[in-house]
């Protein structure tokens, strides 16, 4: 079967395609949301002469984290990740869904879906000089399986499918992955930046691989086939990659030889750096779109989103009552879903009732929003429950319940006051807290020091898998990614057999299942599904938004 063929036979894929007609992950910061207009407001030309033609300068709210593709997964990581790195396959511009060649050329599968077969694109070179070959492709996945990402949890993505030795080497410039069993999301799962190529040499030179153990080197020291390298890295300030003159892609035609990336967590400043020309493309605030969308010489971009916003609770707190399941459902009871969307979003958002978002298949097996903000029933709840008032007018004997968000985001500081401001009235003490994205991270990845926190999430491939089961599924079979603790057997049985399965009427029915157990028993407030705003000067031109692959800068020039 050759890859012509490949999207007619595999419902899921087919699925996504629906996904992205009715729209037309990663771990996430959460870029400003945008409404449902048309997609594009052009205004007339801004000022004639380029700031930095060669240069693209974009203002952040987060700095990095991890660069090793192995061990990273989160969008300010990506966003270096994918500029250095290539992967066998990938999407292009705004297209999620139809799968591209990268450093494969073409590929085919078995009848039976147990063997892929990719053929490598010859005469790619590595930025250091070095030749790709099948032996770095062999190495990558190997690697990334046994390594199994103790910071990130990312290794998941290619676990799914894959164990050490299923990719074998066939000739220099073939490879073949053996399966299990059928995987109708193979090729999407392989666009995701844990599947990019390293330099097996490299690699080797600095570290090598150990078994569920982080490569200190590779984290700081990305070296790929991708257009760019890492030229510097000043961290919670900027970041600076600049051309690979190796990179097979060519650079004739236009695109820029440096990509400045400024850590900026004071909205304003990103703000007056957009407006004043020093920033190409800037995260704004919902709260300012009006203020800027007008902005002489900027242009905004608007369009629907597979983003979603959640806060996660932590089951295995300090905090034990925050195990309790009483407690998790009135604190979604004190959550103000409504004016997050009309006022913390400024209507750029739309409701979320579960880990599927708007548009995609399942949808409809979360039939109904099951909470809304209701003070005096989670009273009633915490009252049922024994959890209630002490003789000052407080819950938990007075214990605070910590909310964690990043710095810089204004929405989720605003939706954190406002849940603590909910939180007082029914007598919960609780602490908020701002901290900087690679260390919030770091908090929720690797310890359980937290019972709230506010996190983001774009998708790695386009199938309603890749959220309920990434949220809802237990870390014991790769799921949980956000350390909640969370787990049930039955919801575990209910998104494993649905991973497979490619009846999606079935599949449907095994999520809504897995649905009732899970809003029954939160580990997770949907807070809502932002949608996707962009800001840029108006003589950038190439962007395209694509939820799987936020930043190409190498498609991206000035003039």
């Amino acid at each position: 079967m050759d890859k012509k063929d490949i999207g007619k036979t595999l419902a899921l894929l087919v699925m996504a395609t629906m996904v992205f007609a009715i729209f037309s992950g990663c771990i996430g910061e959460e870029k400003p949301a945008e409404t449902t207009a048309a997609p594009t407001t052009e205004k007339p030309a801004g000022p004639a002469e380029v700031k930095n033609p060669d240069t693209i300068v974009r203002y952040t709210i987060g700095d990095a984290k991890n660069l090793d593709p192995a061990d990273s997964y989160d969008t300010a990581s990506w966003e270096i990740v994918t500029n250095v790195y290539d992967t066998l396959v990938t999407v292009k511009g705004s297209d999620a869904v139809t799968i591209e060649p990268d450093l494969a050329t073409d590929w085919s599968v078995s009848e039976d879906g147990l063997v892929w077969t990719f053929h490598l694109r010859k005469g790619v070179k590595f930025s250091n000089g070095n030749d790709f070959t099948a032996d770095d492709v062999v190495y990558s996945f190997d690697r990334v399986l046994t390594m199994n990402s103790p910071e990130s949890g990312c290794a998941w993505i290619l676990s799914q499918f894959l164990r050490v030795g299923d990719t074998v080497k066939v000739d220099d410039y073939t490879v073949e992955l053996h399966l299990e069993k059928s995987f109708g999301i193979t090729l999407p799962c392989l666009v995701t930046a844990v599947a990019s190529i390293v330099d097996s040499d490299y690699v080797e030179a600095h570290g090598g691989v150990q078994a569920d153990t982080e490569n200190e080197f590779m984290k700081e020291n990305p070296m790929g086939t991708g257009p760019y390298m890492l030229e510097s890295w000043t961290r919670k300030q900027e970041i600076r990659l600049v051309k690979n003159p190796n990179y097979w892609g060519g650079w004739e035609g236009k695109h820029v030889s440096n990509v400045i990336i400024k850590i900026v967590e004071e909205p304003s400043t990103r703000i007056l750096a957009l407006k004043n020309g020093d920033a190409d493309f800037a995260d704004i605030p919902t709260a300012n779109i009006e203020d800027v969308k007008d902005a002489p010489g900027v242009r905004m971009e608007l369009g629907p989103s597979p983003n979603v916003t959640m806060l996660h609770i932590q089951t295995k707190s300090e905090n034990t009552f925050m195990a309790d399941p009483a407690v998790r459902k009135a604190l979604c009871y004190c959550f103000d879903y409504e004016a997050t969307i009309k006022d913390i979003y400024n209507g750029y958002a739309i409701p979320l009732p579960g880990p599927i978002p708007k548009g995609f298949p399942c949808y409809e097996s979360q039939y109904e929003y099951r909470y809304s903000l209701d003070l005096d029933k989670a009273e009633e709840i915490l009252d049922a429950a024994g959890f209630t008032k002490n003789e000052d007018g407080y819950r938990f004997d007075g214990k605070p319940i910590r909310i964690y968000y990043n710095a810089g985001n204004e929405e989720r500081a605003k939706m954190s006051m406002m849940l603590q401001g909910n939180l007082a009235k029914i007598g919960i003490i609780s602490q908020v807290m701002a901290d900087s994205w690679p260390s919030l991270l770091g908090r929720m990845f690797g310890t359980t020091d937290w019972d709230v926190m506010y996190c983001g999430w774009a998708p790695d491939y386009i199938d309603p898998d890749n959220y309920i089961f990434s949220f809802c599924a237990s870390a014991d079979i790769g799921g949980d990614i956000y350390n909640t603790g969370w787990a049930n057997a039955r919801v575990d049985e209910l998104l494993t057999n649905a991973k497979f399965e490619s009846d999606l009427t079935k599949r449907c029915e095994m999520y809504k299942e897995a649905w009732e157990i899970i809003i029954d028993d939160p580990s997770h407030i949907w807070a809502c599904q932002p949608q996707h705003v962009h800001f840029e000067r108006e003589w950038v031109h190439g962007y395209e938004y694509n939820p799987c692959i936020l930043w190409r800068y190498y498609d991206y020039y000035k003039e």
